[in-house]
Parts: C-alpha cells; structure tokens; sequence
C-alpha cells in the first residue's frame, strides 16, 4: 500500500472537487502528511485520513467538532488493518467498516489508472495511442462532449476518455493548457469543412 496520498488523490478517492476537499481538510480535525516532493512541500493522506473524510458528512450531523476530533485522533492511532472494526473514543463506538469499502473501491479505480494511461515518456498518454490524456481532459473542461470526443478521436473507447479525464483531475498540468476546442471542432464551427464536400 502507497505511503499516502495527495490531495488531488484523496479528492479522485472521495469524489469531491478538490477546492471542496480542501475546504473540509481546512476546518480540521484531520491531519495530513506534510512531505517534501521535487522541492515542493505536499500533504499526503494516509488510509485512516481517507476513512474519517468519507464519513465526515454524516459526523458532522452526529457529533460536535470535540467529538469530531476525539474520533479522528483516536482511528489514526489504529494499524490501516484495524480500521475495519469499530472505533471507541470516550463512552463512544463508531464503526467505520462501510466507509473503508467504499475508500478501498475507489482506490482500485486509481489504480486502474495505470492501465489507460502511459507515463513512461514523459508526457502522459493513453496507453496505444499518442493523444496526451491532458489534451482530452481539457476538451471535457471545456465542454465537448465525450461522444464529440470519441467522433472525433475514433480510436479512443469511452474508457479511455474518462480515464484520461481522472489521470489529469489527480495530476493538473504545469504550463500552458491545451485548447478546450478540437481542430475538427473548430473547423466544423467556422463551416470550413463544408469545402470538403466542393472537391
């Protein structure tokens, strides 16, 4: 099992916007990581982390922020094995056991990942193909649709599209964005394709 996981991954894991995630990390009572990576300072969530923000939703409903924070203390003391039962803290008992379920079920998404996209050269790719995933993911942000995506990429499975879409959710590129529009797109909106039916 990986050390931890970044932001941008807890938030894929959690199915939250990341500024959202953020927020929630923010008003505590979790605590992540804070390691240092290619000369950048990044946080990294371990699995109890993950757990506690999975079910943060409903805590905030059952228990005051004491409580809240009593809870997380005492689940991240616990071994990532021991999360599978319930957790005391005080006179209480929380069980957890659900809340993993459905981390660990999005974690094997993430991993799945490594199968669509190919990272070996550098820029990430789908896997048989030249098309950097942050190309495609750039033409969903943008709000092309997958299946004008897939006309207009006609090698690429729908699979592939949405992976290419999560591989950049949980890695943002660095630099100048790709164009949110096709050249096929743009082309169609301008009506220049129509020369093509006067050849």
């Amino acid at each position: 099992m990986p050390e931890g996981w970044t932001t941008a991954q807890a938030a894929f894991v959690l199915n939250e916007p990341l500024d959202t995630l953020k927020k929630i990390v923010e008003r505590g009572p979790v605590k992540a990581r804070v390691v240092r990576s290619g000369g950048l300072r990044i946080r990294k969530f371990a699995l109890a982390d993950l757990v506690f923000l999975r079910a943060e939703r409903e805590l905030r409903t059952e228990l005051t922020p004491k409580g809240r924070a009593e809870l997380y203390r005492a689940l991240a003391k616990l071994p990532d094995r021991s999360v599978r039962g319930e957790v005391a803290f005080g006179p209480f008992k929380f069980a957890f056991g659900r809340y993993l379920a459905e981390v660990e079920a999005r974690l094997e998404e993430l991993e799945k990942l490594a199968d669509d996209i190919d990272t070996s050269g550098g820029e990430a790719v789908i896997k048989g193909t030249r098309i950097e995933a942050h190309r495609i993911a750039a033409l969903l942000d943008g709000g092309t649709t997958v299946e004008s995506v897939l006309r207009d990429y006609p090698s690429l499975s729908e699979r592939q599209v949405m992976a290419a879409r999560a591989y950049a959710e949980i890695n943002p590129k660095v630099g100048r964005p790709y164009s949110k529009v096709t050249a096929k797109a743009a082309l169609r909106g301008t009506g220049l394709d129509a020369l093509d039916d006067l050849e």
